[in-house]
């Protein structure tokens, strides 16, 4: 079994737990940081085929500073109140998802200059318009915006950004695949073959979500499911607003993105553990780190949960279930590729979730670069060279878009 040394870092976001007892039931050394170095790797890992293991305190190769390029929707109309997505386009204009206090959604389009362009659609239920949009990508002269107030996926064109078409939800094709059928439809991504990336999940079974290709018209495609691990939900009282939690945040997630050559990566938020399928969903390979997060604390888990959920509620849940509480917080909550294939998984630096340290790896799975930065002040794209990133202004909270140029230094 491969024996690993303790990790020693210097930063600001140092969280001091040498008062609390190591868990019991895994292997870990500990050094007051934001996770822990596993002694030994999991068996469950082991077993993973073509796996490339890289050392918990791995040293990067590069420092990165982000220089600050462009700002967009910073000042002048439209005014933004909270920019919840951006997204730039095949020409290389950013898109921004504001939000107003009563929930209306707006997409702005702005120009490579900062200067704003034109509105894509409006709030509404008529065509080309939308309600609670959950997510905007842009692929091949399309910009793909997730209307689940509607029930839609709505298609505009990067030529004038005029409306194209919708499908609902309830009327794709595929959603009779037989081995997705009674599943909830989730994210669907774009790729740049022209074809989509489609998830599905159900809330009572571990292993119970799925990803199927889709045609541009909503069909599924030969390609057999891709079938990953599924959050935990648990039931809440009557009381609640929602009658089912689901726990990821809490007890692991999977999460994936896809390359700009189609391939798909995918973690479980509670391992250090990076697998890769090519564009055909077979899967081809592993990256591992040895690492778990810091000690699972309940009460300041729930300060972060919707609706009013109390620590009660969820441990009546898990009883239920005969369910333990996780003894760490998941080492990952967020991953990314980008244009130039490098994946960046954000590791947690504290238990309320308010930073996160981005380890920028290269293909292959070697540590490049590390980057801290607020979880509120979302990294949205990374292209040509440039991360696109939410700024807050410290003194009026107001929300804006900031294009960076990636600057990397050798160690």
């Amino acid at each position: 079994m491969l024996r690993l040394s303790l990790i020693i870092f210097s930063s600001l976001f140092i969280i001091q737990c040498s008062n609390t007892p190591s868990p019991e039931k895994a292997e870990l050394s500990y050094k007051p940081a934001h996770f822990f170095i596993l002694d030994e790797i999991p068996e469950h890992i082991q077993e993973t085929e073509n796996l490339n293991v890289f050392p918990g305190d791995s040293e990067p190769r590069y420092s990165i500073e982000l220089v600050p390029e462009q700002t967009f929707g910073e000042e002048g109309e439209p005014f933004l109140s909270q920019v919840n997505l951006s997204v730039v386009d095949d020409n290389d204009r950013v898109i921004i998802l504001n939000a107003k206090a009563n929930y209306e959604h707006s997409l702005y389009v702005y120009d490579v200059d900062g200067a704003y362009y034109t509105q894509i659609g409006g709030p509404g239920r008529g065509p080309g318009e939308y309600g609670f949009v959950f997510d905007v990508q842009a692929r091949l002269g399309e910009v793909i915006v997730r209307d689940v107030a509607n029930q839609r996926l709505n298609l505009y064109n990067t030529d004038d950004y005029n409306f194209d078409r919708s499908m609902l939800f309830d009327q794709l094709p595929i959603r009779s695949h037989e081995s997705v059928k009674g599943m909830e439809l989730g994210l669907i991504m774009p790729r740049n073959d022209g074809n989509y990336l489609v998830s599905f999940s159900e809330r009572e079974s571990a292993s119970g979500y799925k990803e199927l290709l889709m045609d541009k018209n909503g069909y599924a495609l030969n390609f057999e499911p891709v079938i990953f691990p599924s959050s935990l939900s648990i039931r809440v009282p009557a009381r609640s607003m929602v009658p089912s939690l689901r726990l990821g945040e809490m007890m692991g997630q999977t999460l994936t993105a896809l390359s700009g050559e189609d391939a798909l990566y995918s973690i479980w938020t509670m391992d250090f553990l990076i697998k890769k399928y090519d564009s055909n969903g077979i899967y081809q390979s592993a990256i591992y780190y040895p690492l778990k997060g810091l000690p699972f604390d309940l009460d300041e888990y729930v300060k972060t949960v919707p609706f009013g959920y109390n620590a009660r509620d969820i441990e009546k849940g898990l009883e239920s279930k005969d369910i333990d509480l996780p003894e760490t917080i998941p080492v990952l909550d967020n991953l990314m590729v980008d244009d130039e294939n490098r994946i960046w998984a954000a590791v947690l630096m504290d238990p309320q979730r308010e930073n996160y340290e981005w380890w920028i790896l290269a293909p292959t799975g070697e540590l490049l670069a590390k980057l801290q930065r607020p979880r509120d002040k979302k990294i949205f794209d990374i292209k040509n060279g440039y991360l696109y990133a939410k700024e807050i202004d410290d003194e009026t909270d107001a929300e804006y878009v900031v294009k960076y140029r990636m600057e990397w230094t050798e160690r």
